[in-house]
């Protein structure tokens, strides 16, 4: 089997160089409004500037830097209105689903749905762990509700929204470190009223979890 590290390794330059650098950005190791230098980003990686420049193109044309002459590459901040909207669309989503696997869920899932909360647990209590990974934790759970619902357009969707998703996750977590067992012990409450098919608090605890995001941020000004 090969390891992470050889398959890294076997990777395209341009593809290593995206993929550190969108970490960066994603983890705010990098903060936003930075300004970024090809050259150093190219000793850093230990490359040439090549397939660090197309490495920012592609970041530039998702969105998470933007280039021009008079100020070189900069990172991107988010803006209020589009956590905003993230958030809608989450609600929108979210709410769905729960609604339609509450009490619809077979024992394999009962039981996905419980190792992953157990994983995400030990993951918390671990003083060892990263906040990236932590977030993760976080987005697994969602995720696998999703998977749940068994919708393939409804998955596509939200894998799509996978980078906005740990931004703003890793920008709670980073601003309220306590919110990661708050979560958690938000994310037991509703699994409990969905294997209990319990539709009504299933969908009000959903959107209650999604919501206080809302009210963190504008609490920290985002």
């Amino acid at each position: 089997m090969t390891s992470k590290t050889s398959a890294k390794q076997e990777l395209p330059l341009k593809e290593q160089a995206y993929l550190h650098i969108k970490s960066l950005v994603l983890t705010e190791e990098i903060p936003v409004n930075s300004f970024l230098s090809e050259r150093s980003l190219a000793e850093q990686l230990g490359m040439s500037k090549t397939p660090v420049r197309l490495a920012i193109e592609r970041l530039e044309h998702e969105g998470f830097v933007r280039v021009s002459p008079q100020q070189g590459i900069v990172v991107v901040a988010l803006s209020f209105e589009e956590i905003l909207d993230f958030i809608e669309y989450r609600l929108a989503l979210e709410c769905f689903v729960v609604e339609r696997i509450a009490g619809n869920l077979l024992e394999p899932q009962i039981k996905a749905l419980q190792n992953q909360l157990k994983e995400q647990a030990q993951i918390i209590g671990q003083k060892s762990s990263k906040r990236e990974d932590l977030v993760l934790a976080d987005m697994a759970f969602h995720r696998l509700l999703a998977e749940f619902k068994g919708n393939k357009q409804i998955s596509q969707a939200l894998e799509r929204q996978q980078d906005m998703l740990f931004r703003v996750a890793n920008r709670i977590y980073q601003k309220h470190p306590t919110r990661t067992e708050t979560s958690h012990n938000e994310h037991e409450a509703i699994a409990q009223a969905i294997i209990e098919g319990k539709k009504d608090e299933a969908t009000r605890l959903i959107k209650e979890h999604i919501q206080k995001i809302k009210s963190l941020l504008i609490g920290s000004n985002a």
